[in-house]
């Protein structure tokens, strides 16, 4: 398996936010953070703040995952630097295997990819968010080094 991560044509960043935006909205709506009337507003809004001149937007990298013997695409990767004088970082915004190819190692394989380019680049961390009821990406996250740094957590009044 050899995983490549390409800079996303016009087109996959078009056909990334056809469905990022529901996503992102519908785990902010699992999550309880946002209600399902204005999750979607939110969640496109989210992305034109983050994203002002789309994926070429400065220090962002949104990256189609291609795997190079299937010669299909597997996912997409979006990564910001945030780059001061002291140090590199990256922050995943959003990595999303396509579900036909989860739990074959494309996850494993495309977090491998994006260190060795965090090491090209003077990267020296590599942060992310994940909402607790993503279990698989945790147990992911988890498997590739990552460790919790902090927690938050909530609890329900009815």
């Amino acid at each position: 398996m050899t995983i490549i991560l390409e800079k996303m044509t016009s087109t996959d960043y078009e056909n990334y936010l056809s469905f990022a935006i529901k996503d992102y909205a519908q785990d902010k709506i699992t999550a309880g953070t946002w209600n399902k009337e204005e999750a979607i507003e939110l969640a496109a809004k989210s992305f034109k703040d983050l994203l002002p001149e789309g994926k070429d937007t400065n220090n962002d990298y949104l990256y189609s995952i291609k795997e190079d013997k299937l010669d299909k695409k597997v996912g997409f990767l979006w990564v910001h630097l945030n780059k001061t004088p002291y140090e590199s970082k990256f922050f995943i915004y959003d990595f999303v295997i396509f579900e036909e190819f989860r739990n074959l190692g494309f996850g494993k394989e495309s977090i491998s990819c994006l260190t060795e380019k965090a090491k090209e680049m003077n990267v020296t961390q590599i942060d992310l968010h994940v909402f607790a009821h993503n279990k698989g990406a945790i147990h992911l996250y988890e498997q590739t080094g990552f460790v919790a740094t902090d927690i938050s957590m909530s609890k329900q009044v009815r």
